[in-house]
């Protein structure tokens, strides 16, 4: 409770209670309806007065038949206007009443909630009991606001259409009546009074839910999809192991068993026998030949001197240059090398011609510009250089290109820099 000055009994000053107005959702306050009511009554007053009042112009009062009123159609259309004013009216006055009916039931509604409210439950039926009260009564406020919604429609409609018909009167008629025209015309407009809307009825608060409950939809169904997809996986490696088990049950199966395929062609088997036997014995006599022709060429190679052995050599390696011609490296071409070992096997990839270019090379770069004559041009590993055999990339100012003392020791230390090469053999019989 809160307090405000006031005088006591004895006549003294002291604080006086004050009971607090509290506000209720969806809950006129109290002094509302009365000052709603209040603005009615007195626009219905002002038609009133509007009604019995005389028209002001600004011409001269002239006294008109009722034969020249018939057969002026100028005069016709002002009392066919007059005579619409009149239905405008009584249409605002029913609009009236409507809202009037409206507004008892709001207010009944309201008091409803309002003792729904102050009654302080505790059981639990009471409390369900109590909410569906509450949804039954603002259920029905929905329905009146839908039916009053309606309503205000179908006057703003027969309205506008009164009011089109006004100006197409006002168009033809001359200047003499354009006064009571605009001021009938201003008769006529309709104030529309807002009307409170509760939350849980707002077009933006159920589109708000519409968007939430579509956004869960779609997480749930990608979870969905998600699940659906590790249980597919789960099922494709299961399979998997299950085969590979299986194979390896059948390899150790075959393995197990006894080969009891002997004695069945007894003629054909010594066939066979005696061609693995001749092969073999043609396969030892081979390799027995080439091991006698490689220590002969050793015993041969140990007897030259090495000037001798030097010009063999050459010339073997002249030969087989000439028997199989080196391909030639285009302008920029990407070098590949094959490796170093077991070139000796028979396998296809190392008999192929690596100095050929590949299918995403550019064919001939030397027809390009200058300044795409680079490595990986366009690309992140663009460098400034076209290849080695032109251009020195060796910087002069390195510390191990100065000449200072630990630079000097340790080329000395360094092999293949003092211009001569001795046997390490020949070196040790000296010693």
């Amino acid at each position: 409770m809160a307090a405000r000055g006031g005088v006591n009994a004895k006549g003294e000053n002291a604080p006086q209670p004050v009971k607090v107005q509290r506000y209720w959702p969806g809950k006129a306050p109290k002094g509302a309806t009365e000052y709603s009511s209040s603005e009615e009554d007195e626009e219905e007053q002002q038609f009133e007065r509007q009604k019995e009042t005389d028209l002001v112009t600004s011409v001269q009062k002239v006294e008109i038949t009722e034969q020249e009123a018939a057969s002026d159609r100028r005069l016709r259309r002002l009392k066919e206007a007059k005579e619409g004013s009149t239905q405008v009216f009584d249409r605002r006055r029913r609009h009236l009443e409507d809202e009037e009916d409206k507004e008892d039931i709001q207010k009944d509604q309201l008091q409803v909630i309002e003792a729904l409210q102050e009654v302080e439950l505790d059981d639990d039926a009471e409390i369900q009991r109590r909410l569906l009260k509450r949804n039954r009564a603002l259920e029905i406020r929905r329905q009146e606001e839908e039916r009053l919604k309606a309503l205000e429609e179908e006057e703003r409609a027969q309205t506008t259409k009164a009011e089109e018909e006004e100006e197409e009167s006002e168009s033809e008629v001359t200047s003499e009546y354009e006064t009571d025209s605009e001021e009938e015309e201003q008769t006529s407009r309709k104030l529309l009074k807002p009307v409170f809307i509760p939350k849980a009825h707002r077009e933006t608060v159920l589109e708000r839910e519409r968007m939430e409950k579509l956004e869960e939809e779609a997480e749930r169904k990608r979870l969905q999809e998600l699940e659906e997809r590790k249980k597919e996986s789960h099922a494709m490696v299961e399979e998997y192991v299950q085969k590979a088990l299986q194979k390896e049950v059948n390899e150790d199966t075959g393995l197990q068993e006894v080969d009891d395929t002997d004695g069945l062609d007894e003629q054909a088997e010594y066939e066979q026998w005696k061609l693995r036997e001749l092969l073999r014995i043609k396969r030892d006599k081979e390799e027995r030949i080439a091991r006698e022709i490689e220590r002969e060429e050793i015993e041969r190679r140990r007897n030259m001197s090495e000037e001798q052995r030097l010009k063999e050599d050459m010339e073997r390696i002249k030969k087989q240059r000439e028997e199989k011609p080196k391909g030639q490296y285009k302008f920029l071409q990407k070098y590949y090398h094959k490796g170093s070992f077991y070139l000796k096997e028979d396998d296809e990839i190392l008999k192929r011609d690596y100095t050929l270019s590949t299918p995403d090379e550019v064919a001939h770069r030397e027809i390009l510009p200058k300044v795409m004559q680079v490595k990986n041009f366009g690309r992140a590993g663009q460098t400034k250089w076209t290849h080695l055999a032109d251009q020195d990339t060796s910087s002069k100012d390195a510390p191990w290109n100065a000449k200072t003392e630990i630079n000097k020791r340790t080329l000395s230390k360094l092999g293949g820099l003092h211009g001569g090469f001795d046997k390490p053999t020949a070196k040790k019989r000296k010693s």
